[in-house]
């Protein structure tokens, strides 16, 4: 399962039919729209919207002299699916506000329209909606069997999607046929009757949020087949909506494509436990070799602790076959470089004791900056047990008491968690200690540097 950055949820959110209705409605409300009790504007102020916004019946043809006919019948906004489906989702989101019998857009929609976490948010919310209001407006409107609401056959539908790759367009016979209890489809092997149309309706009804994409195929029966695919909205609505729930919805597939800063940043937002499996398809695809080349050039530089230690267990899982290129890079100018080396060099078990002791004598500083730095928050603090004796307990040896400053200095994020140290360790002498070496670190004249 593979999801677009959020920036491009955003804008797909923003392009959904209900989403962008709701907010072209909220926007043409401005300055003030008078409403009726019940909230719902007036019949002729919702005929202006209509056409302005283009919230036409699907059976209402493109034909001016058909529509001008059919706005001259509306008795009511509320008569109108497509006008007051929107108008109710603006008024449940806050876009449109109403005081004093009269609408007005939200008075900061347009700079909250501009924010993408905000739009992803008002999108969730009506598709969560549009899920839990699900019901089956047929002709003939009977359930297809008694223990299936319209809300739980669309809820179990969704995960099967989910759940299949991405681009997956099943018809929907299949998705039904899938969406039965294990017994009754063991006995019946057939779907009740009415299933499938109930089915499309709730999907259709679903479609309106950009979350599903129905296709109506032509078979030469006279029948058509229809198939559905979740789309990218949809696959982002129903992974929010499991992780809500304390279900583990982990984003996979594309991990293996990924270019290497992509991939390392994903892998660090993962449980520990899960980044060896997501690491593996990536390792995979390219070798020990070329996959240390790509993670090499995106590690380089402060401000990257977390990518790499996330790097370094990385590779450790392919440590064996790198062991010389891993002893080279430790000469590397790059001092961030040289930390990589030795982080996967001290956890690959190739080393002896004495040659433990060697590399943390001669790179030990470095490894517990980038240690210290990977944990650290935008406000600099750190985890309290990452500042206790029992994790950190070569802290003193290794950077704070005996480390030459001028070397220290050579780590780009040297300071920034010597500064960070002496602010929030909770042992008053080591964050003496921490200040003390900052200021030896400051008067060697070894400031960090960028291209390190």
């Amino acid at each position: 399962m593979s999801l677009p950055p959020t920036d491009v949820l955003a804008r797909l959110a923003l392009d959904s039919p209900l989403l962008r209705d709701a907010l072209g409605l909220a926007r043409w409300s401005a300055p003030a729209t008078p409403v009726t009790p019940s909230g719902v504007p007036g019949v002729d102020d919702a005929r202006t919207a209509i056409t302005r916004l283009s919230l036409w019946p699907h059976d209402v043809s493109g034909l001016p002299a058909e529509r001008a006919i059919w706005l001259g019948g509306l008795r009511s906004a509320a008569d109108v699916a497509h006008f007051v489906v929107p108008w109710s989702a603006a008024l449940r989101l806050g876009l449109v506000r109403i005081d004093d019998s009269l609408a007005r857009p939200a008075p900061d929609l347009e700079s909250q329209a501009r924010d993408p976490d905000r739009v992803l948010r008002w999108w969730f919310r009506e598709f969560e909606h549009a899920i839990a209001d699900a019901h089956g407006d047929l002709e003939d409107p009977r359930p297809p069997m008694p223990a299936i609401t319209g809300p739980e056959l669309l809820s179990e539908v969704l995960c099967s999607l989910y759940e299949a790759p991405d681009g997956h367009r099943p018809d929907l016979d299949t998705l039904a046929r899938n969406a039965l209890p294990e017994p009754i489809r063991a006995a019946s092997g057939s779907v009740p009757s009415g299933m499938t149309d109930l089915l499309l309706h709730l999907l259709w009804q679903l479609s309106d949020t950009g979350g599903v994409l129905l296709e109506h195929h032509p078979t030469g029966t006279g029948h058509e087949r229809c198939t559905v695919e979740l789309t990218s909205l949809g696959r982002y609505g129903v992974r929010r909506s499991l992780l809500e729930v304390g279900v583990h919805a982990p984003i996979v597939d594309t991990l293996a494509e990924a270019c290497a800063s992509r991939f390392l940043d994903s892998l660090a937002v993962l449980p520990l436990q899960e980044r060896p499996r997501r690491a593996a398809p990536w390792l995979d695809r390219r070798g020990p070799e070329r996959a240390l080349r790509e993670i090499t050039r995106v590690v380089r530089g402060p401000g990257l602790a977390l990518r790499r230690w996330v790097a370094a267990q990385v590779l450790d899982n392919t440590s064996s076959a790198l062991e010389s290129r891993l002893r080279a890079l430790l000469a590397s100018p790059h001092t961030t470089e040289a930390s990589l080396a030795a982080m996967v060099l001290l956890s690959s078990g190739m080393l002896t004791q004495r040659a433990i002791e060697h590399l943390l004598a001669e790179y030990g500083p470095w490894v517990v900056i980038d240690m210290i730095a990977a944990t650290m928050t935008p406000d600099d603090s750190m985890p309290p047990a990452l500042l206790s004796c029992d994790h950190l307990p070569d802290l003193d040896r290794l950077l704070l008491t005996d480390a030459d400053p001028v070397m220290v200095g050579a780590h780009p994020d040297a300071l920034h968690v010597l500064d960070a140290l002496a602010r929030h360790h909770p042992d008053l002498e080591v964050a003496a200690r921490a200040r003390s070496l900052a200021e030896r670190v400051r008067a060697s004249g070894q400031p960090p540097r960028a291209s390190r």
